[in-house]
């Protein structure tokens, strides 16, 4: 079974595009971290993320005090990431598993520390590619993706969009 661990975007992404349950579907074991977590503010998203907590589904990992101090003093190459981020990074690099996250500087970041890093695109083809999904559902999930998140990189989805048709 793939271990990844997520950033809050993917979660973001992912919920607004009403895909949680088939992310969640996928054989995977997710994780990320309390700080995370605890950027799931809103009432709504904050009762659904908990559902799949509590199906373990979703794995929240507790810092220490410890691991903070460690997480603090890592050495990055850009050192303006949020703390939360830097938790998923230190994470995944400890645990050398793949890093979920649509942060641009934090797909750099992980690069840097060779760690295996994708993000929402990604996981929309995985659904594909697991027979979760159809073709023209995962064009109508990238083209929202887009509209709905202009953080993401277009061109790169056209490209992905291209190779699905």
């Amino acid at each position: 079974m793939k271990i990844v661990i997520t950033d809050v975007s993917v979660f973001f992404d992912l919920y607004k595009l009403q895909v949680l349950p088939e992310f969640f579907s996928l054989d995977w074991e997710i994780h990320t971290t309390n700080f995370v977590y605890n950027e799931i503010l809103r009432e709504e998203q904050v009762v659904e993320f908990e559902s799949f907590v509590k199906d373990k589904k979703l794995n929240i990992i507790k810092i220490n005090i410890e691991e903070e101090a460690e997480i603090q003093n890592m050495q990055l190459k850009r050192p303006n990431k949020s703390f939360p981020d830097k938790t998923v990074l230190w994470k995944a690099k400890k645990e050398k598993c793949t890093l979920l996250t649509c942060d641009k500087v934090l797909r750099t970041e992980a690069s840097f520390h060779k760690i295996e890093v994708h993000g929402t695109a990604w996981i929309i083809l995985q659904f594909v590619e697991n027979g979760i999904i159809d073709k023209m559902r995962a064009i109508e999930l990238l083209e929202q993706l887009v509209k709905d998140n202009v953080r993401q990189p277009v061109e790169q989805i056209k490209k992905i969009i291209d190779g699905l048709k």
